[in-house]
Order: structure tokens, then C-alpha cells, then sequence
């Protein structure tokens, strides 16, 4: 990681920049314009990089909630310590998706050149991971960020990240229990396959014991796979889940996620029938990254559904995500107030119907 940032200040030392590009930029990021230019723009400001900076963290503190994880986003590429008492604070957010967002930029720092730097990093991280006050998913996700910092990555094993995960395996939340779990105390011998060639071995023949592995090799090769090797991982993980109970079922559920996520970012809707089928089984309990994928994918035959669990949530996050997912999907789709499924949602439901239409 921290060679990609070395990399990434040399380019953005060659980049000529005009002046008010990162601003132009950022209206682009912030405009609502559709998943390519968005990520257009994320990808031209982190090549940018420094000379960005400043106008990206005067964006934050007036940035609308649903927009803040587009910036950490970008903050995150830039990996400038700079960042660090912008992202600090959000790191408690109560929207799950801005505080694992934030997550992830203090997870760049981790790999910073000044040693206190990374340190202070650390700390944030470790006391998101400690708090249980905090959602579990974000728990788990600053887990991931220690686990997998590239340039401290033996010592953090040693003397953080074990230690952290004795801990965890008596923590109050069954989710983060169960991702700790030991599997097997029998020593296991390395696998002489490749990261893929596992990844593959577990659509085909059997699921790692471990989630937490699971993760890992969706983390590092789900971008690459097979679009049908992803499908068959939420297939397998999805009958594997049916077999589990409380929060053992919750950290394999988060694996399905994250192979959800995987297609949705090459965009694929192979899948939108199990996001779909999610969100009417689990409604708010639906993880987080399946909603991203949902609202990055999800076409016309989720509009029906989307309605449903706004009208039985109750709780207020949940319901301003399925308003961003139902407006984004209607936008993407060109939907008009003349399509079957929204003169459905309209007759049976007005004001839901009313809420959700844009």
C-alpha cells in the first residue's frame, strides 16, 4: 500500500492541473451523474492527489451524508496523513456506510512513512474495533484494515492483530465472535494453490471453515474471477448460511456480501434476484454491502421490494438508503411514473409511493 502511495505522489507530480479542475471535479462527484462518471472522477482526483487535497476536506464538513463515503473514497487513494483529523471523527459516524468508509482512509495511513503516523492510525482503528457501541460491520471492517496493512503486516500479526483477535472471541456481539472463531486448533498445512485456484476449489468443491479466509481471497481476487465463479460463491455461501444459526450465519452473510459487491462493481446483475430475496427475508438487518450492490445494479424488479421494506422499517437510516437505492435505480433505468411496477407501488402504497419517488 504504501508503495502504491509512493507510486501515485510521482505521477501526481507529473499531472499538470489547471486551476478549479479538483473543484470541477468534486461538482462531478457530488452531482448524482451516473456510476462511471462518479468513479471517473474519484479515479482523476486521486491521481491528482495532494494538490486536491484541500478542496476535497473543505467539501466534507458541508457534504451531505449519502455523498461523505465518495470523498473518503477519494481520500483513502490519496493516503495524505493531512486527512487524518477530517476522517478521525467520522470513524463513530451512525451511518455504517460513511464510518466504513472511514474506515478505510485511516486504513491507508496505516502504511505511512512517519512512524507516529501510522501509529495514530492504529489506535483509531483499534478503538473502532474495541467500541461495541459501534456497528458490527464497521468492527469488522476496521479488523480487516489492521490485518491486511501491506508494509507492517508480520508485525502487526504478531503483536496486534493476534492478541485482538484473543479478545474479540469474547466480545459481545455473536457477529464478531463468530468471524474470530478458531476453526480448527489441527495444524494445517499451507495449500500449495494459488490464491485463485482456492478461491475456485471453494465455488467447486467445499467452502473454507474459516470465513475470515473466504474474505481474503474474495478481497484479493473477486475483481479478477470469473462474473459465474462470483455467482456460484453467493449460491454456496447463501445454502451454507441456511445451515447456521445466529452469528455464525451473520459472518458468512458478510462474505455474501462482499461477493455481491465484487459483480455489482464490474457490472454485473447476475445476482439482483438474491439482493432482492435479501431484502425482503432480512429487511434492516440486510448488510450493507449487499445495499450498495443493490443500488449499483439493482434494475426494475427491485423497485417493488425496495417499497415493501421502506413501508415495514422503521428505523430511519435503513429508510434513507432505500430512498437513495429506489431514486438511483429509477434514474439509471429511466423509469417513468408510467412503468407497471411504479403505477403498482403508487396504487397500493401512495405514500410510500410519495417518499420514495424522486
Amino acid at each position: 500500500m504504501a508503495e502504491l502511495s509512493r507510486r501515485r505522489d510521482r505521477i501526481g507530480a507529473l499531472v499538470p492541473t489547471r486551476p478549479g479542475q479538483s473543484k470541477t471535479l468534486l461538482d462531478d462527484l457530488l452531482s448524482d451523474r451516473d456510476p462511471v462518471a462518479v468513479e471517473a472522477a474519484i479515479a482523476r482526483l486521486a491521481i491528482i492527489g495532494r494538490p486536491a487535497l484541500r478542496q476535497v476536506l473543505l467539501r466534507v464538513p458541508a457534504t451531505e451524508v449519502r455523498h461523505l463515503p465518495l470523498l473518503l473514497r477519494v481520500l483513502e487513494r490519496i493516503g495524505d496523513p493531512a486527512a487524518m483529523p477530517t476522517v478521525r471523527p467520522l470513524l463513530g459516524h451512525a451511518a455504517p456506510d460513511v464510518a466504513g468508509a472511514a474506515v478505510d482512509a485511516m486504513g491507508a495511513l496505516l502504511d505511512a512513512r512517519d512512524p507516529a503516523v501510522a501509529a495514530s492510525a492504529l489506535d483509531a482503528l483499534t478503538d473502532t474495533l474495541l467500541d461495541t457501541a459501534r456497528h458490527a460491520l464497521v468492527r469488522l471492517r476496521a479488523f480487516e484494515a489492521i490485518s491486511t496493512a501491506g508494509d507492517h503486516s508480520a508485525t502487526y500479526d504478531a503483536d496486534v492483530v493476534e492478541p485482538l483477535r484473543a479478545q474479540l472471541r469474547r466480545d459481545a456481539s455473536p457477529a464478531i465472535r463468530a468471524a474470530m472463531a478458531p476453526v480448527d486448533s489441527t495444524p494445517v498445512e499451507p495449500s500449495p494453490l494459488s490464491g485463485e485456484a482456492q478461491l475456485e476449489a471453494a465455488t467447486d468443491d467445499a467452502l473454507p471453515a474459516d470465513p475470515e479466509q473466504m474474505r481474503h481471497l474474495l478481497a484479493e481476487h473477486g475483481h479478477a474471477a470469473p462474473l459465474t465463479q462470483l455467482h456460484r460463491v453467493i449460491e454456496r455461501v447463501r445454502s451454507h448460511e441456511s445451515t447456521l444459526r445466529d452469528g455464525r450465519a451473520d459472518a458468512w452473510r458478510l462474505i455474501r456480501a462482499a461477493a455481491h459487491l465484487a459483480l455489482a462493481n464490474r457490472g454485473s446483475r447476475v445476482a439482483v434476484y438474491d439482493l432482492r430475496e435479501t431484502l425482503a427475508a432480512l429487511g434492516a438487518r440486510t448488510p450493507v454491502g449487499m445495499l450498495s450492490a443493490l443500488q449499483q445494479v439493482g434494475d426494475a424488479s427491485v423497485l417493488e421490494g425496495v417499497a415493501d421494506a421502506w413501508t415495514s422499517a422503521t428505523d430511519t437510516w435503513f429508510r434513507d438508503q432505500l430512498v437513495i437505492i429506489f431514486r438511483d435505480v429509477v434514474a439509471r433505468e429511466g423509469i417513468g411514473r408510467r412503468h407497471a411496477a411504479i403505477k403498482k407501488i403508487a396504487a397500493r402504497a401512495p405514500a410510500t409511493f410519495a417518499a420514495l419517488w424522486p
